[in-house]
């Protein structure tokens, strides 16, 4: 399908714009921009496209915007952001009495749809921050990438690549609360973390960890995945095959007496999930290691 743009530009004479053409070496090895901008848009500013090969992040700082994307609408007020894909069909317009007011970046890059995939991973294109839209990290790294296009030298490609990547977490990391201090971290979390890391060798259930931390196992396992990034078992089999790599690589244990060692008496559902996890048979990573 073709691309194709509709679009009323109304924005203010203090808004900013940036377009660019990335060279075939910054398409290859980098996140890159293809425009950032930031905009005041008054009514009636809009823009309708589909079949652009772009990502597009807008954060609102004030005013209220509305997108309609993938047949839904959402209303967009300060502290609200969006990260879409433009092949997709969409639309977004200014609806406020006042201007509408944002940052804004088209992005492409080698890994930009796997951050997209993640972002929208709860099936939503959006997410509202907390505090000061002003203050978010966010709005801060769009306003550094801008004036690093404004100032733009022979750096200027790998600084804004790593700058791009930083947003890239930032927005998975508050959308998904991962932007916490360590101090918030539950002490039973770390105890349980401490346990496995212990007992990884053993067989070991959400069920029996009910039992040791006298907690819901539900939300064990989501207060676990929130601060360690993956559920306690899915923690504990990823020890368990790092160990089994280290015994692959470094002793001459069989195959069986590895799965045995790491608590895994099957030793054929051991070489399915070895296989599983790592894309190797244990026989092969052993071979080629």
């Amino acid at each position: 399908m073709d691309y194709w743009e509709k679009a009323n530009h109304s924005w203010s004479e203090d808004s900013k714009r940036v377009i660019l053409t990335p060279t075939q070496r910054s398409r290859n090895l980098f996140f890159y921009i293809q425009e950032i901008g930031y905009f005041k848009a008054p009514v009636p500013y809009y823009t309708e496209r589909a079949h652009l090969p772009s990502y597009l992040i807008k954060f609102t700082l004030s005013g209220e915007g509305l997108l309609t994307y993938k047949a839904n609408q959402h209303q967009l007020k300060a502290g609200d952001l969006f990260f879409i894909d433009c092949q997709e069909y969409q639309r977004y317009q200014t609806i406020s009495e006042e201007p509408w007011e944002m940052d804004w970046i088209h992005l492409n890059g080698q890994s930009v749809q796997s951050f997209y995939q993640e972002f929208t991973k709860d099936g939503h294109n959006t997410f509202h921050s907390t505090g000061d839209p002003s203050e978010n990290k966010i709005h801060h790294l769009i306003t550094e990438l801008i004036h690093m296009q404004q100032g733009a030298n022979a750096r200027t490609d790998f600084q804004s690549s790593v700058a791009i990547h930083e947003l890239l977490n930032e927005l998975i990391l508050q959308k998904y609360q991962l932007d916490f201090e360590e101090e918030d971290i539950p002490p039973y979390v770390y105890k349980l973390k401490q346990y496995l890391d212990e007992h990884f060798k053993e067989t070991i259930t959400l069920d029996q960890l009910e039992q040791q931390f006298l907690l819901n196992k539900y939300q064990l396992s989501k207060d676990f995945s929130k601060f360690i990034g993956s559920p306690p078992i899915d923690y504990l089999i990823s020890k368990k095959l790092s160990y089994a790599k280290d015994l692959l690589r470094y002793t001459e244990f069989t195959i069986r007496m590895i799965s045995e060692e790491i608590g895994i008496e099957n030793f054929a559902y051991f070489s399915r999930l070895f296989k599983a996890k790592t894309g190797l048979s244990p026989r092969d990573f052993r071979k080629f290691s």
